[in-house]
């Protein structure tokens, strides 16, 4: 890395496709202007303190640098932008304080070049996803990516995702919701459907109803969870260890079920969560566009028998 090369560090914050978007907005400015990368998602929601950005992923065709690489930069004098930012808070895990006006980063649709050696964004940014960056720019790490491609291993294509969205954003009329937009779908579509969700009892009402409907993977760690008010991405570890389950075993899954929704032939889900909307807009890349991301996908383990087992309609 040149030593006067600007360093766009991404705290992370929020839930993960929201900062899988903020990532891509970050990716596209380092490409312009060929500044560094520094990912830190060891908060509160996806670390916990101790998991980061690099124990599932890797990004390519952008240079990365570790937070010691910044801090070191920071103490030799470079510049901060937001000035907000102190040594201490690049230093520390990302907490919520982050997201107060004065650590907003302003890096924003027009990508203009911002002044300052070190520049960070606080994963709070605007809706533009970056397909090319998304799928071209990052990989799953190969420490991660056995264990995701097992989960996604009984994947049939062609399918349905049905995700549905429980804990923070549950109502009453969650399933009936979802059920609208299932039904307006083809035929076809519903002849195998799998379910994702962060409350389990959401999936057992939605597979009751809809029988061709099932689990992508039934040791699921979400399903063993009892029915909550809160996120399961914000649930204490101490929470999560009550019921046997690791942080990773929990984040593994959400990367899985991520990628059920961008794998999918077809979808319905939550129209506000952002986690749906994300994965659908990747599907634009196709399965093997998406499956970059593992170097696998389902047309790949099964494309000579793709269709052979579908139920007759």
């Amino acid at each position: 890395m040149e030593e006067q090369q600007q360093i766009l560090v991404v705290k992370g914050w929020e839930g993960f496709a929201d900062r899988l978007q903020a990532l891509s907005h970050c990716m596209n400015y380092c490409i312009k202007y060929k500044a560094a990368i520094c990912i830190d998602w060891r908060d509160y929601m996806w670390g916990q303190g101790t998991e980061d950005f690099a124990d599932y992923f890797e990004i390519v065709g952008i240079p990365v640098v570790p937070l010691a690489t910044v801090l070191t930069r920071v103490t030799a004098g470079a510049s901060i932008n937001p000035a907000a930012y102190t040594y201490e808070l690049l230093r520390e895990p990302p907490s919520q304080v982050i997201h107060f006006t004065e650590f907003q980063s302003k890096i924003d649709n027009s990508c203009l070049k911002q002044e300052g050696n070190i520049i960070v964004h606080n994963s709070k940014g605007t809706r533009m996803w970056h397909l090319s960056n998304l799928i071209q720019n990052i990989r799953v790490a190969e420490s991660a990516r056995k264990q995701i491609i097992q989960q996604l291993s009984g994947l049939q294509l062609p399918y349905t995702s049905i995700h549905l969205r429980g804990t923070d954003r549950k109502t009453d009329t969650t399933i009936a919701h979802v059920a609208s937009g299932y039904a307006a779908l083809p035929p076809h579509a519903k002849v195998r459907s799998y379910v994702i969700t962060d409350m389990r009892t959401l999936a057992e009402e939605w597979i009751q109803k809809n029988p061709e409907s099932k689990y992508v993977n039934e040791n699921a760690p979400v399903l063993k969870i009892a029915p909550v008010t809160q996120g399961t991405h914000m649930l204490a570890a101490e929470v999560l260890e009550f019921y046997g389950i690791t942080k990773r075993e929990l984040n593994l899954n959400t990367i899985a079920d991520f990628l059920v929704i961008a794998f999918a032939s077809w979808g319905a889900g939550h129209g506000e969560s952002t986690f749906t909307k994300l994965a659908s807009f990747m599907r634009q890349g196709g399965s093997i566009g998406v499956g970059k991301w593992l170097d696998w996908s389902p047309d790949r383990a099964s494309l000579n028998s793709q269709f052979s087992t579908l139920p007759t309609l």
